[in-house]
């Protein structure tokens, strides 16, 4: 039998029974050529996905699994001795019943013998569970793993918390405390740099998705935050590394040699995702086209969409269309979130009928509700942005890519590559399927350049100037010895507001001490400030630092206005609906949910305080160097940063606790920090509490995460 013609068998599914024999021999042909090809594996795969069609030849699928190094594959139980000292020894020490594939094994090794790694390999590879093993065999006392998104940090601590909880302490907030012994830590990049004078001696780090360190689609200062929490944790602490990340064609010439680090790239798949390309033209045929396939669809699908509104339009349109199914389960967290949001917000209705919604303002506690209901199969479909492709597991069998961008940029072979492989799922399905509507990106993978490494002219010179002078090139010796000369604001001011340019930091020294007159008064404000005096912050910031339509904000008037109103404590559900009312009113619940959760998430959550921490340096040396009574923002950066209420509220709801429920529970929001509120939830009775049944949920959720 040819390989086509046993594809061909494998792919319907038809008479492989009666050409079983004739089947594995043509695999065995194809894996006896080349056992590392694509097609060997995909074969292979399929005949797997087809096991119980197998049953006469069994043994001799088990022989090519092992002969491919696809042990996890294996039926243990009926191995050969041969084939069980092979499988015996795919299994690392301390990890329960993992087995190893073959290549996953080799980088195990590398990284016990004390190399550094840097490993570019598909979705499916298994890349974290190699970082368990690591932290299974308790080699290293304080372990640092760097993750993109707040949404990770949920998911990586909830894994790690269950294995290892017993030998470490896990710590997934600034807020938590350190023991003696061993620590284990899950921040996001920029928490790593606002730690960074805090932490012990760390022996090992882990840096996920690390193909943004060349700033691939990301915006400057979170390529600037990554660069510089590896160059912290690499040259400060002199750890070892394991970086991990999906599909990389190469990495920028001398940065192996520089970091010391060992650069592997392999395709070395354990599912296969096939991908049904669809050809339409225009958007009516599109959404035609989605709603038939989606009621052909029994199984778990993703539904990728370019961007927020997108996922609206996308979910009224199956809703419209009675795509979906009813799972009782939904119904408690589709009343809740009526109740707590908006009853005309799409999310609740959709939920009713076995559809949810994901997307990155969406408070983490609800999206990673979304990601639990998905993965349990309460709901068929999840559609979402970008956001839930970067790590977050999913057990989807299907991914449809309803339109091929991010935003308006069209996707590139990579991201194309990052979604597809979201399709399929170790163990569960051998086969993921992928529909797209347009022609798949031209197959050009990125090169990574390393700027810690390269410093050539596009290398921002807000990372050069953290970095120690035995570090620099001579060019970027002379350029960092160039600003600090020229520059009016000393070089510790320039280094410790991260990820601003110099320029912009210094624009804004010209325009106070420019007109002191008016801006000491305006600017010397302590604890909480008047209302003129918010608005001058806002100006200088908006129109120095930001300078443009962002995350739902489009002037430094409407910036003041809404970070006012945050001081206002009213609920959720109030917020969303008066952002229904007046000149600039949303132009419905959709709209108003997406305006309010997104200034929330980016503005109130993040940007804002640490904009305004950046002013307020600039401000006290200023002041300070003309013998003028500085002012003092760190009580209301931080009080913004935790929307005026306790932060305990605001860190629960990275532990599955959303911030509108803290609020009603007394015995969380008053507990003096993190680390005593989640022991007082550890033991807390939850049936005793008089709440929503959904809350109830919520509350027994992230207490077995806890």
């Amino acid at each position: 039998m040819k390989t086509l013609e046993a594809i061909g068998f494998l792919k319907s599914g038809d008479k492989i029974k009666e050409n079983q024999f004739e089947i594995l021999r043509a695999i065995s042909d194809e894996i006896n050529k080349d056992t590392e090809s694509h097609i060997s594996k995909e074969l292979l795969l399929r005949a797997l996905e087809n096991k119980k069609y197998f049953s006469e030849t069994a043994p001799i699928l088990q022989s090519l699994v092992r002969q491919i190094g696809l042990f996890p594959y294996l039926d243990s139980e009926k191995l050969s001795l041969k084939e069980t000292i092979a499988y015996e020894y795919h299994r690392p020490q301390n990890l329960g019943d993992i087995v190893f594939h073959q290549e996953q094994l080799s980088i195990y090794f590398k990284l016990l013998a004390g190399k550094n790694v840097v490993l570019s390999a598909p979705t499916s590879f298994g890349k974290s569970k190699i970082i368990d093993a690591i932290i299974a065999d308790q080699i290293y006392d304080n372990i640092v793993i760097v993750v993109p998104t707040l949404a990770l940090i949920d998911e990586t601590r909830r894994r790690l918390t269950e294995q290892f909880s017993h030998l470490y302490n896990v710590i997934a907030h600034p807020s938590q405390k350190i023991v003696e012994g061993k620590n284990l830590f899950i921040f996001t990049p920029e928490r790593v740099v606002a730690y960074k004078n805090d932490f012990p001696k760390i022996d090992f780090f882990v840096i996920d998705e690390f193909y943004k360190i060349g700033g691939q689609s990301e915006e400057d200062k979170r390529v600037i935050a990554l660069n510089e929490a590896f160059y912290h944790l690499y040259k400060k602490h002199k750890a070892q590394f394991y970086m991990l990340g999906p599909n990389i064609k190469m990495i920028s010439e001398g940065a192996g040699k520089k970091f010391n680090f060992e650069f592997i790239s392999t395709d070395y798949d354990t599912v296969i995702s096939e991908v049904n390309p669809i050809h339409l033209s225009t958007k009516d045929q599109r959404i035609e086209k989605l709603v038939e396939t989606c009621s052909k669809i029994t199984q778990s699908t993703l539904i990728y969409c370019k961007s927020i509104p997108q996922v609206y339009e996308v979910a009224e349109e199956l809703l419209n269309r009675n795509i979906g199914l009813s799972e009782p389960e939904c119904y408690e967290i589709a009343d809740w979130l009526s109740l707590e949001f908006h009853p005309e917000w799409v999310l609740p209705k959709a939920l009713y009928n076995g559809i949810g919604l994901h997307y990155g303002p969406l408070p983490r506690s609800i999206a990673k509700e979304m990601v639990r209901l998905f993965n349990e199969e309460k709901i068929r479909f999840l559609i979402c942005t970008s956001t839930l492709i970067e790590g977050v597991n999913t057990k989807a069998k299907n991914v449809i890519i309803y339109e091929n961008k991010i935003a308006r940029q069209k996707l590139d072979y990579f991201t194309f590559n990052n979604i597809k492989g979201r399709s399929g799922r170790m163990f569960e399905h051998f086969i993921g399927r992928v529909f797209t509507f347009d022609d798949e990106p031209q197959q050009e993978l990125p090169f990574v350049d390393f700027p810690l490494y390269s410093q050539d002219e596009n290398t921002p010179e807000s990372l050069l100037i953290q970095l120690d002078e035995e570090d620099l090139s001579n060019r970027s010796i002379e350029k960092v010895k160039k600003r600090a000369t020229n520059s009016p604001l000393p070089i510790w001011v320039l280094q410790d507001n991260h990820g601003i340019d110099p320029d912009d930091q210094i624009a804004v020294y010209n325009q106070i001490v420019e007109d002191m007159r008016y801006m000491h008064p305006q600017l010397s404000w302590t604890r909480m400030p008047k209302y003129d005096q918010l608005q001058t912050c806002c100006k200088l910031i908006w129109e120095n630092w930001v300078g443009s339509n962002k995350n739902e904000v489009y002037s430094y008037k409407q910036l003041t206005f809404r970070i006012w109103n945050i001081k206002a404590k009213q609920r959720l559900s109030e917020r969303i609906s008066n952002e229904l009312v007046g000149e600039y009113a949303a132009k419905d619940a959709n709209d108003a949910v997406k305006r309010i959760l997104s200034f929330d998430r980016n503005w109130v959550g993040f940007d804002f305080p640490q904009y305004l921490l950046a002013l307020h340096r600039i401000q006290e040396y200023i002041f300070q160097k003309n013998k003028l009574k500085p002012g003092d923002y760190s009580y209301f950066a931080k009080q913004v940063e935790s929307f005026f209420l306790p932060e305990v509220c605001i860190a629960l709801d990275e532990f599955g606790v959303p911030i509108n429920l803290s609020q009603k529970c007394a015995f969380l929001n008053q507990a003096n920090d993190l680390t005593e509120a989640i022991n007082i939830l550890r033991d807390f009775d939850i049936s005793s509490l008089r709440l929503h049944p959904y809350e109830i949920t919520l509350l027994e959720n992230a207490k077995k995460g806890i």
